[in-house]
């Protein structure tokens, strides 16, 4: 890491390549106008999810949900046999469900993660640029990280699907779990790479300062994903009934014209990305460029989710199915209270990159401390929330009584610790825009390898799933106090030329 002393530069110029110059005027200003756009749009894009969760969790043997307005979904194959529960009773389709996508989100999670991270990469190229003032090399990096996320994600994809059947078998996944994980990713994982065009085009606009139409593509996807639901899940009308598959086919198409739109904006609204002067010297310095920061973040973003495998497998192989149901729906809840710190993460990149390369280190300094603070006040509020709301949260996801007793402890566990949680992604989310991820990849390291994966499993095996709830809250409590002390006291906050 280095060690180099900071050099603050008040006087820096402004960057003339940036659409809103973040180096200049209040950093709490810039911080909350990109987080109320960013927010309703990450919220948006985890209502998909949590949206999914729910119907999924309540997929009936009779093809019946009273609550759902105008259903007259197909009756479900009954001859399926879904195992019993603790309770001897047998399980239903909504908690076979429920720990099926449990099993498969550790792989999507994976897919997305390295999107993210190459996102990260794209953000550091082009703020960087643009706060030193060269718009016209920025747009040769936009377009050049287009072209390498589409190629990585490909190759990724491509190994994801080749390895995904003995993944599920060792996470612990038989009988119907196992089918209907396999289904689910069959469709999951190919969608990563469309994703891919959405989530760079994301990151291009959003590290010229611009925070409503990043968002505007981040929502208008979560909204088709949401709307398709039902009818692909239930079979409403002259839709098939397909249950897993409709969920994550609904997710597929969203990121579809999510991406389709974000292409646009760029190439026909913005002019932000340049493929025409492209030469094969300048495209491979791009991808030096964008990969050096883009690969690291990657590997530190899947990082998380190979953690996340590690702890669901524990869970479904010392504790059954019904447990790993619980573990699921609590891992969805938790994205209630997350969602504002997620979209404080994608704030934070573009403003410590433009401020980093223009050589305004004390700027960076106050948008970590800024941002901390902001995790600290809205985590301690939203475990509240939770706590007090459990019951009816709970009961949204599963009528299952035994799944429900398993996940209310979760409530008095973790959520109070979810505000040291958004300090590893924010601060690794920072450092990845100053083109600095090796500190990212520590902090990620640290919390899901080192500490979360190891402590939910002995937590598991000592004390079944409260004891992993445990291990959950300790290992955000001490990968978020690491995070926060080094990032303000040893770290260097200039950002690495661009």
């Amino acid at each position: 890491m280095d060690t180099t002393p900071d050099i603050t530069n008040d006087t820096a110029p402004a960057p003339s390549g940036a659409k809103v110059d973040l180096t200049q005027g209040p950093i709490t200003g810039h911080v909350f106008r990109m987080l109320g756009p960013f927010a309703v749009a990450v919220i948006a894009l985890l209502s998909a999810g949590i949206i999914d969760t729910i119907y999924l969790g309540n997929l009936s043997t009779e093809g019946y949900l009273g609550w759902l307005p105008f259903f007259d979904g197909h009756i479900v194959d009954t001859t399926r046999d879904l195992g019993v529960g603790e309770d001897g009773e047998p399980l239903s389709l909504g908690v076979v469900a429920l720990a099926a996508i449990g099993i498969g989100y550790p792989l999507t999670f994976l897919g997305n993660s390295a999107n993210i991270g190459l996102g990260a990469g794209t953000m550091s190229a082009v703020s960087r640029a643009t706060g030193q003032g060269e718009s016209a090399k920025a747009r040769r990096y936009a377009a050049s990280a287009i072209l390498f996320a589409l190629m990585v994600m490909t190759l990724l994809t491509a190994m994801m699907m080749l390895a995904m059947p003995f993944v599920v078998r060792i996470m612990g996944a038989q009988g119907q779990v196992l089918t209907l994980a396999l289904q689910y990713l069959a469709i999951s994982l190919p969608g990563l790479v469309i994703v891919s065009v959405a989530n760079v085009g994301n990151n291009i606009l959003r590290a010229g300062g611009e925070a409503a139409l990043p968002s505007l593509i981040m929502i208008l996807g979560a909204v088709i994903n949401i709307l398709l639901d039902p009818f692909l899940i239930f079979g409403i009308g002259p839709f098939p009934q397909l249950e897993v598959q409709g969920a994550a086919l609904a997710t597929v198409i969203g990121n579809t014209i999510a991406a389709a739109f974000a292409f646009y904006i760029l190439q026909i609204r913005r002019r932000a990305v340049d493929f025409v002067g492209m030469t094969w010297t300048t495209l491979k310095a791009a991808w030096w460029r964008v990969g050096s920061v883009g690969i690291p973040a990657a590997g530190t973003n899947m990082v998380v989710p190979i953690g996340t495998a590690i702890a669901v497998g524990a869970v479904q192989n010392m504790l059954g199915t019904q447990a790993n149901a619980a573990f699921t729906l609590t891992s969805r809840s938790e994205l209630i209270a997350v969602g504002l710190l997620y979209a404080l993460s994608a704030c934070i990149g573009a403003i410590t990159g433009q401020n980093g390369g223009a050589g305004r280190t004390d700027r960076v300094r106050e948008t970590f401390i800024t941002c901390y603070t902001i995790c600290l006040v809205w985590g301690t509020v939203m475990a509240g929330v939770l706590y007090i709301f459990r019951g009816p949260i709970v009961s949204v996801f599963t009528s299952d009584p035994v799944v429900i007793d398993m996940a209310l402890p979760y409530f008095a566990i973790v959520p109070i610790t979810i505000f040291a949680y958004g300090f590893v992604f924010i601060s690794a989310a920072g450092f990845n825009a100053l083109g600095r991820p090796l500190f990212g990849l520590t902090y990620t390291i640290l919390r899901s390898l080192v500490l979360y994966a190891p402590l939910v499993a002995l937590g598991a095996w000592t004390h079944g799933l409260v004891g992993a709830f445990v291990g959950v809250a300790v290992a955000n409590l001490l990968s978020g106090a690491v995070a926060a002390w080094w990032s303000l006291k040893r770290a260097p906050m200039r950002a690495q030329n661009s």
